[in-house]
């Protein structure tokens, strides 16, 4: 084994980092998916179109309650997996990458 440069190893595609990125693409789509449904729900009661009184009032103060407080939660879920994906590094021995499958 002589002088010659050192062999480059093989590399796959990382399938955590895709993984990972399936999955954001998918949170984006459900976030703004359960976004819209519960501001049309909140809008809709808060414009009196679907039902009145005070029960309806308590009820549609608990949904634009329960809104935000979802709205808050799940944004915090795409930096995390943002973060995550940061970490990550594109290309990975094959080695890694089938043990990442098998698991």
């Amino acid at each position: 084994m002589g002088g010659g440069a050192p062999q480059q190893q093989a590399t796959a595609t990382n399938p955590y980092l895709t993984d990972l990125q399936d999955l954001r693409r998918r949170l984006t789509t459900e976030v703004t998916k359960l976004n819209d449904s519960l501001k049309t729900t909140c809008s809709d009661m808060g414009g009196k179109k679907v039902w009145v009184g005070s029960t309806a009032d308590t009820w549609g103060s608990d949904v634009e309650g329960r809104r935000k407080r979802i709205g808050i939660l799940v944004g915090k879920l795409i930096p995390i997996v943002d973060a995550e994906i940061k970490t990550c590094p594109p290309k990975v021995t094959p080695t890694e990458a089938k043990l990442y499958r098998m698991n």
